[in-house]
C-alpha cells in the first residue's frame, strides 16, 4: 500500500540491499512474538533475504516495511528506523549533528535510485533546525532516521517534533523540528 499517492513515480525506483538487509536485521532484533509474523511479511515481498551489493525494486519493498509497521506499530517502527540510521555511511566531513542532518539527502540518495524523494535540512539556531522528509516511507521510518542520525552526532539529548503539515494527513511532506 503507497498511501502517499507517489506509486507511479515509484515505478523505476529502487533500494539498496545493503539498506534492506539493515532492515532484516533490526526486525530479527524483535521480540518472537513481532519478529516471526515481521520476517514473514518481508518474506511475502520478497524482502527476506537481500543481498547488499544487489538493487531491488523500492515499491514491494515499501510495501514489506508497510507490512511490518502494521504489524509492530508506530514505536516498533520507529525504533527500528532510529538504529537503521546507523547503517547510513555519511561523508568523513559531517561531524557534527547540523553536518549531518545537512548530509542525509545524500546519504539517502546513496541507497536509493531513480525518483524516492528525499531530506531537505535548514539550520534554524546553533543547536536546532528543520528536517523536511520527502519520502514514500512511513513517519515513523522518517522519524526514527531523522533522530537516530541527529542522536548519532550528538553530544547529548536530542529532541524530535512534528511541526507543520503531515503525510498521513495528505499532505506530500513531513517536517520535524530538531534541537540537540
Amino acid at each position: 500500500m503507497d498511501d502517499t499517492g507517489d506509486g507511479g513515480r515509484l515505478a523505476d525506483a529502487e533500494v539498496a540491499g545493503d539498506l534492506l538487509r539493515a532492515v532484516v536485521t533490526g526486525v530479527e532484533q524483535f521480540s518472537s512474538d513481532a519478529r516471526d509474523p515481521a520476517l514473514a511479511a518481508l518474506s511475502e515481498h520478497g524482502v527476506a533475504e537481500p543481498r547488499g551489493e544487489e538493487w531491488y525494486p523500492l515499491a514491494p519493498s515499501l510495501a514489506a516495511i508497510e507490512a511490518v509497521d502494521a504489524l509492530v506499530g508506530e514505536k516498533g517502527t520507529f525504533g527500528l528506523e532510529r538504529s537503521l540510521s546507523r547503517a547510513l555511511a555519511f561523508p568523513a566531513d559531517a561531524t557534527d549533528v547540523s553536518a549531518a542532518l545537512a548530509t542525509l539527502d545524500e546519504a539517502y540518495g546513496a541507497h536509493h535510485r531513480g525518483d524516492a524523494g528525499g531530506y531537505a535540512f535548514r539550520q534554524i539556531g546553533d543547536d536546532d533546525g528543520r528536517v523536511e522528509c520527502h519520502t514514500p516511507y512511513p513517519c515513523a521510518f522518517d522519524r526514527g532516521v531523522v533522530e537516530g542520525v541527529a542522536a548519532s552526532f550528538a553530544d547529548g539529548y536530542v529532541c524530535l517534533r512534528e511541526v507543520g503539515v503531515c503525510r498521513t494527513d495528505g499532505a506530500q511532506r513531513c517536517t520535524y523540528e530538531v534541537t540537540w
